[in-house]
């Protein structure tokens, strides 16, 4: 009864409860990186395309430059738009399952490492705090989830009679994210704090697989070029990203004790000498805890700091774009979390049943304090107002704030944002082009070019903004200048469908037709990567069909006429198009009569 108890109280309570503190949020919209990576990617809406995400790190992304090996995650992103096509409702509730399962099984190894009486406080408390809604509301996180589920996974079947289970969790998670090659670490100092060296050991064939199956998958990364890829275009050197993340640290151990500074683009900068005292004092203040927890490593507070200090290994070590991310210590808070769950254990023996409704009162709090939370991620304006008013120094939220207020049609608002987002930084290439983009909507195409150029010069690999150039130059009549730009666009990225489609125009403009037509052609052939898949790509077999009627060829002609029709009427915006193309069909369709 008790062992029924136990895992049927689980099983009920905490899905239960995270419907309850997610439920605000998911019908929220993609946010951010889900754009690129879920709602306009061609790679994930097919399932016969899963294979493809082992063997093609380009599937990541509808962007050339979106290159990343996540090919668990991907296939979860296939299956989602199988059940829900493009609904971000079905994906955030798989989040919320995932997070469900990971709450679950850290509430598991508290029950191992503490004690009966902190498992159920401890799930719970992982499951409302407010430092791991993002994994939640931003789909993007799930990465973190899946890492999180198979390694916890990998730590409650280590000792399992069977290895299978095992190894296939550990393949599971390296293949989710690359973050997960610390599990095996994790595992041994465990094993090693707990148990000893003979410990390690009595298991040194688990051990033995784990550290082989990590050897082995660096090599698979090595051999593709990966790393070294990613290696080139590190932001900055690995001795400044240990200094600065070591003084991030300390700023994640201040946001889990005070949850209520939480922000998508966190105030938080590259330390800009080692000799500071912030970075001294922090530097200090983490080789203190790991000496400390090495020393005393018998101690669960010690395996703690240990499992958080390995678990964010992988941030110390390579530079990233973005320093501070909520979701990024996301399985690493389990440490934290089991320290918490430690003292709260030695602190109800001694008080009992006392502190129970503190207990019950803090998880109320953190549950209300995420709910809350969840409402800044309702929409993209709310999301970027809210990390604008957390973070007034750089320019990146106000420009991400610029680019919803662009979506929402707001465009004077969206100036103001991308004005001050460019006087903080100048050199921000992709805000140019977003404040080009504003001035050529409202019929500035002069001062679009200068903003264009100007976001180009700064970052010449960025292809469209040369698709950007080419559409202005061609409004403007100077053909000449848009063949130019957009042949650039085709040499940075050869799958970007509108720009093919927009040089057969600029082709047709100057009368060179096969040119053109054989540029209708390949857009058509490569819709699946059309960017803006709100547009029904309809446009491009329109066009296939007028240049292949004007060459002769009048039965391709008609079947183009006939696609254009049938993918122009899918969209309410497209109704007269989609009438004429069928007018065009049915007349061709007559003559050849």
């Amino acid at each position: 009864m008790n062992v029924s108890r136990q895992i049927w109280g689980p099983a009920v309570l905490l899905p239960f409860l995270g419907l309850v503190v997610f439920g605000n949020v998911l019908d929220a919209p993609f946010q951010y990186d889900d754009l690129h990576s879920i709602k306009y990617n061609p790679h994930i809406r097919s399932l016969s395309d899963v294979a493809h995400h082992f063997v093609d790190p380009g599937t990541f992304s509808s962007r050339v430059r979106g290159f990343m090996y996540r090919p668990v995650l991907m296939t979860s992103y296939s299956l989602d738009y199988a059940l829900w096509g493009g609904e971000a409702i079905g994906f955030r509730l798989l989040n919320l399952l995932l997070h469900v399962i990971v709450s679950g099984l850290f509430g598991l190894l508290v029950r191992r490492w503490v004690g009966a009486d902190a498992a159920m406080g401890a799930a719970v408390l992982f499951l409302v705090h407010p430092m791991h809604g993002e994994t939640v509301d931003y789909i993007s996180s799930r990465s973190d989830l899946l890492v999180a589920v198979f390694a916890l996974g990998c730590l409650a079947v280590f000792r399992a009679s069977a290895l299978w289970p095992l190894l296939m969790l550990y393949v599971g998670a390296l293949l989710s994210k690359s973050v997960a090659v610390t599990m095996p670490v994790i595992a041994a100092t465990l094993t090693v704090a707990r148990e000893g060296w003979s410990g390690l050991y009595r298991d040194r064939k688990r051990h033995g697989l784990l550290l082989l199956l990590t050897v082995s998958y660096l090599v698979i990364l090595w051999s593709t070029r990966f790393l070294s890829s990613s290696y080139e275009k590190l932001p900055r050197s690995p001795l400044l990203e240990l200094l600065t993340q070591s003084k991030a640290l300390v700023y994640y151990l201040w946001l889990h004790s005070s949850p209520v500074h939480l922000s998508v683009d966190h105030s938080f900068t590259v330390v800009e000498s080692a000799a500071s005292a912030a970075v001294v004092a922090a530097v200090a203040l983490v080789l203190s805890c790991v000496l400390l927890a090495l020393h005393q490593r018998h101690c669960v507070p010690a395996q703690g700091v240990l499992f958080f200090g390995i678990s964010m290994l992988p941030y110390l070590l390579v530079p990233l774009n973005i320093i501070v991310a909520e979701r990024r210590v996301y399985l690493a808070s389990c440490g934290l979390l089991l320290i918490a769950m430690w003292a709260w254990s030695l602190a109800r023996r001694r008080w009992g049943q006392a502190l129970r409704p503190i207990g019950v009162t803090l998880c109320l709090l953190f549950g209300l304090l995420t709910m809350d939370r969840n409402q800044v991620w309702a929409s993209d304006i709310s999301l970027w107002s809210d990390a604008v008013s957390r973070n007034t120094t750089t320019a990146r939220p106000r420009i991400n704030l610029a680019l919803a207020y662009k979506r929402n049609g707001e465009l004077e608002t969206a100036e103001a944002q991308l004005q001050q987002g460019l006087r903080l930084d100048p050199d921000y290439a992709e805000g140019w082009v977003v404040l080009g983009q504003l001035r050529h909507t409202r019929g500035d195409s002069e001062g679009a070019l200068s903003a264009y150029r100007r976001g180009a010069a700064l970052d010449p690999t960025m292809a469209g903004v040369y698709h950007d150039l080419g559409n202005v130059t061609m409004h403007l009549g100077q053909v000449d200048s848009a063949l130019v730009y957009y042949q650039r666009v085709l040499e940075l990225n050869p799958r970007f469908a509108e720009a093919r489609n927009n040089l057969g125009m600029a082709l047709e403009a100057k009368n060179r037709w096969p040119e053109a037509l054989d540029s209708y052609r390949q857009a058509v052939a490569d819709s699946i990567y059309w960017t803006n898949t709100d547009d029904p790509v309809g446009g491009a077999w329109y066009n296939r069909a007028r240049a292949a009627e004007a060459l002769g060829l009048l039965q391709e002609a008609e079947h183009a006429y006939r696609e254009a029709h049938r993918r122009l009427a899918q969209d309410a915006h497209y109704v007269d198009q989609a009438n004429w193309a069928r007018a065009q069909y049915e007349r061709l369709r007559g003559e050849g009569r």
